[in-house]
């Protein structure tokens, strides 16, 4: 654990210096009194509305997830579910920390009474769900990116980030095919696994319909938010612009190396927008308004967290119940 803990930091304090010089490079193309009156001009009520969208996407993450755990016969109470789905976005957007969210949520629903194999994989398995559909909604936007921009260089970068994203999605769902030789090596077993939880997740209608329609909802919904904002700072941008880059941007942002995409956003969207000739000043205040909502839609997991009641994972009829469908099914 002495040796554990040193290099956490260590990487902690590295995503720190790239999250400030990558903000240092934004912020030093932008006039700050113009940025600062753009920021000034978002209206409460905007904000209110973005937050309850933002929040409402979390809540469908949360059931997305919920979802996610049956492939492993566990059924997370509904209200358990959302709860520690907050309690991992606050450790991922609110308070900066060498935890994680995704670490906060194994350790949750271990200490809940599950196994330690299937906490992990199905949170690994939900963020596969959410990159699958955002991967998704950026390459059927690519015919829209075309009727709004003629640079060919951006065209082919936003088409290298679709096929890239493709790519690893084919390359997991492959992992499974692997002679069992290679599960000698830990690390190696270990996505196999999740290889095989992505196949069966996306075999059974009854998991992929409301895992993938959650998850595109939700991004929908992050659009949304961010759309709203826009247009209270006065981008001349449209709702179907927003939803062209909004998701290559969030796609982008999920690049580990900065502190909850902070510094990575702002250049992803500052790029994204700025083809469409929306200055620089106004997109980084939308980008910084944005930023900021996910931290306060992520502030309540922290009261969630510090709590911390004593719940049950499920009721054991709902566990049962759901073996002996599977069983009729043949999945068992």
């Amino acid at each position: 654990m002495s040796k554990y803990f040193p290099k956490k930091w260590l990487l902690f304090v590295v995503k720190a210096a790239v999250t400030v010089v990558l903000i240092w490079l934004v912020l030093r193309k932008v006039d700050m009194s113009d940025m600062k009156r753009h920021f000034d001009s978002i209206g409460f009520d905007t904000i209110g509305l973005a937050l309850i969208l933002l929040a409402a996407q979390s809540v469908l993450a949360g059931i997305r997830w919920r979802i996610i755990m049956r492939l492993f016969d566990r059924v997370l109470a509904l209200a358990i579910s959302v709860r520690i789905y907050f309690e991992g976005l606050f450790f991922n957007q609110a308070l900066p920390s060498t935890i994680g969210g995704d670490g906060i949520r194994i350790y949750r629903v271990y200490r809940l009474g599950l196994p330690l194999g299937a906490a992990f994989n199905g949170v690994l398995l939900d963020r596969v769900a959410g990159f699958i559909s955002l991967i998704l909604l950026v390459a059927v936007a690519q015919p829209l990116l075309r009727q709004r921009i003629d640079n060919e260089q951006a065209l082919l970068a936003f088409m290298g980030i679709t096929l890239l994203g493709l790519s690893a999605i084919i390359a997991l769902l492959t992992l499974a095919s692997l002679p069992d030789s290679f599960g000698r090596w830990r690390a190696v077993r270990g996505m196999m696994n999740l290889s095989l939880g992505g196949r069966e997740m996306l075999k059974s209608i009854q998991i992929a319909t409301p895992v993938l329609g959650y998850s595109l909802v939700g991004h929908m919904l992050m659009v949304f938010a961010v759309y709203l904002i826009a247009m209270d700072i006065g981008l001349k941008v449209s709702f179907v612009d927003c939803l062209i880059m909004v998701p290559s941007v969030m796609l982008v942002a999920t690049i580990p190396i900065s502190i909850a995409g902070w510094g990575v956003r702002e250049s992803a969207m500052v790029t994204a927008f700025g083809l469409l000739g929306a200055p620089t000043d106004a997109v980084v205040a939308l980008s910084m308004a944005f930023g900021l909502c996910l931290v306060a839609v992520g502030l309540p997991g922290g009261i969630l967290w510090f709590l911390n009641p004593d719940h049950r994972v499920a009721d054991a009829s709902e566990i049962a119940e759901l073996r002996e469908s599977k069983a009729k099914k043949g999945q068992v």
